[in-house]
């Protein structure tokens, strides 16, 4: 993680709280006119920002407990949101008129003094800018109101080196990142989990961020996922929101309340048919730490059997490829959540934190997936970033030649 983004994660409400203030002013200016004093600039968004800062004190509270607090508090922040996009689409479209103003504009006659025709926002701009800038807000709107409930599943055949006939065809659904808490849409859980058993997996892997922060109830949310069926169980590690609510709290919880095997820091050994397959499970820790860790329980792993591995952040990727673990299931980026319709490569996860931001990436013969994920962090939205479901079929290497 780059010194930026841990700036921005670091200090994420005031950071969101400073970009709505900065949007809602640069477009009330623009709408309303500019005043010339840099104080009142400075006065606006200093207290804009304040009052932005104050409505994210809502999702310290679990809308069931507070559903006024969250919902007006809510409604400030996406506004913020919304601005901000807007913001930014004004500021493009600008950059774009004067570009292509300059390099249009008409030369001087080579014996005239004259200078070359200047730059004009004028009406035309106008137009053009109140357009785009609508459509984005738009766009940003949606992504509040419908995008966080988009859900798509993802088929991906892995073959495997090692895998015996036995396991040829095993249906694994990976899901990650449910964020079980104050931004979380009870109804939009339901649905994905619903899908997921809908899919006859004979094993469900679950990538971490399995809770949001230390203000979800714990005791609400957590049955929820008692929903979840598959042949052979459902495996699980944790990620850096877990760590946020109290590792022990989350894995507490979970042995109360569903089936699932949480492996923390461990191997397990999955016995199908006589043939054996070795999950390693590695909770959330610094780079360093994690490879170390994923060194010592790789060697636990008999020579010639097959295994896998479940990690939050998919950074460790490449020293999983190293150890020629063939499949690594990960999660953390949320593709983004926010990325350019159209262009989904350009989103806030590549931008700040990994190029491993969202889908399947090779390195030799070692795969790696990285889930969308299925709730949101922040914010309830999600833009040209749908919650993913994914279906990885293990295939043996006589099924591969065949």
């Amino acid at each position: 993680m780059t010194r930026l983004s841990r700036l921005i994660f670091g200090n994420f409400w005031t950071v969101v709280a400073l970009g709505g203030a900065l949007g809602e002013w640069t477009l009330a200016c623009w709408f309303l006119g500019a005043p010339a004093s840099w104080a009142l600039h400075a006065l606006a968004i200093v207290s804009l920002t304040a009052v932005n800062r104050l409505a994210a004190e809502a999702y310290d509270r679990e809308r069931h407990t507070a559903p006024v607090l969250q919902a007006v508090g809510g409604v400030m922040l996406a506004a913020g949101f919304v601005a901000a996009a807007g913001a930014a689409a004004l500021g493009v479209t600008a950059a774009g008129w004067y570009a292509v103003s300059t390099l249009t504009a008409l030369p001087a006659q080579a014996d005239a003094l004259q200078a070359p025709v200047g730059v004009r926002f004028g009406a035309p701009f106008d137009a053009l800018a109140g357009l785009v800038v609508l459509v984005t807000m738009a766009v940003a709107t949606w992504g509040y109101t419908h995008g966080h409930r988009r859900l798509r599943v993802t088929q991906l055949d892995v073959p495997m080196a090692d895998l015996p006939p036995e396991l040829d065809g095993l249906r694994i659904v990976h899901i990650t990142d449910l964020h079980l808490g104050p931004t979380a849409h009870r109804d939009s859980l339901r649905e994905a989990l619903d899908q997921v058993n809908a899919l006859e997996p004979d094993l469900i892997c679950v990538t971490g961020d399995v809770i949001d922060s230390r203000s979800t109830d714990l005791e609400h949310w957590v049955p929820e996922l008692s929903r979840l069926r598959a042949r052979h169980g459902v495996f699980a590690v944790l990620g850096n929101h877990d760590a946020y609510a109290g590792s022990d709290r989350v894995a507490a919880a979970l042995r109360a309340s569903t089936s699932w095997r949480l492996l923390r820091d461990e191997v397990a050994t999955l016995e199908i048919d006589g043939a054996r397959l070795h999950l390693i499970g590695l909770e959330d820790h610094r780079a360093p730490r994690s490879a170390a860790i994923l060194l010592d329980l790789r060697a636990e792993v008999r020579a010639g059997e097959p295994c896998m591995l479940l990690v939050h952040q998919p950074a460790l990727f490449p020293a999983a490829a190293r150890l020629s673990v063939p499949l690594t299931l990960a999660g953390h980026t949320h593709g983004g959540q926010v990325a350019l319709p159209g262009v989904p490569v350009v989103n806030t996860a590549r931008i700040l934190m990994t190029r491993f931001d969202a889908g399947t990436f090779a390195c030799g013969d070692a795969v790696l997936h990285v889930n969308m994920g299925l709730g949101t962090s922040g914010q309830r939205v999600r833009i040209a970033a749908p919650r993913e479901i994914t279906v990885v079929t293990l295939l043996a290497p006589i099924a591969v030649a065949a």
